[in-house]
């Protein structure tokens, strides 16, 4: 299983949070430039684990900003 970034959705809570994108990485506990790479389409899929960390920073649950895909 993994997760498939909502990228719009991802973007408007970080913006209506008042983080930048490194900010948001480091709040949850990511690389300085993990958030620029999901929101730039560079990464397309999340690792659960993280995906939850990017939810507890903004507030919201993994679902409200990530699609679960099975398979590899």
């Amino acid at each position: 299983m993994y997760l498939v970034p909502k990228v719009s959705e991802i973007r408007t809570r970080r913006l209506d949070a008042g983080l930048s994108q490194h900010s948001l990485s480091r709040t949850a506990g990511l690389g300085g430039q993990a958030i620029n790479r999901i929101e730039s389409g560079e990464t397309s899929s999340v690792h659960p684990l993280r995906a939850r960390e990017i939810a507890k920073a903004l507030h919201c649950k993994v679902e409200d900003i990530f699609i679960v895909k099975k398979g590899a």
